[in-house]
């Protein structure tokens, strides 16, 4: 038998085989139910939505930031080797904030 008959035999057993729609069939009443539900869950929203961001602004309008006192001057900090191309003791991103010596 021949791989081009068995797959024309295939075709039409498969042809020949009654098609049934299966349905799912979902537990619960009826639309009155649904409805309730909705409503439930609309109300836990319209409820739980506010409480969650009153808490967020609350905890970080509340947040205790860990700025302490100065850091001591350790020696392995601030090391340079070379001068920055753009001159002076600044970093990169403190530019405007230190002072260069000249």
């Amino acid at each position: 038998m021949s791989a081009r008959t068995a797959l024309l035999t295939l075709a039409r057993r498969a042809a020949k085989a009654p098609t049934r729609v299966s349905r799912r069939r979902m537990s619960g009443g009826g639309v009155e139910e649904e409805i309730a539900e909705m409503n439930k869950w609309r109300a836990v929203t319209f409820l739980a939505v506010p409480a969650c961001v009153g808490f967020g602004v609350y905890t970080l309008s509340n947040a205790e930031h860990g700025h302490s006192e100065e850091q001591p001057a350790y020696s392995y900090l601030r090391i340079r080797n070379k001068i920055f191309p753009w001159g002076g003791d600044c970093g990169l991103f403190e530019y405007g904030k230190c002072e260069t010596k000249e």
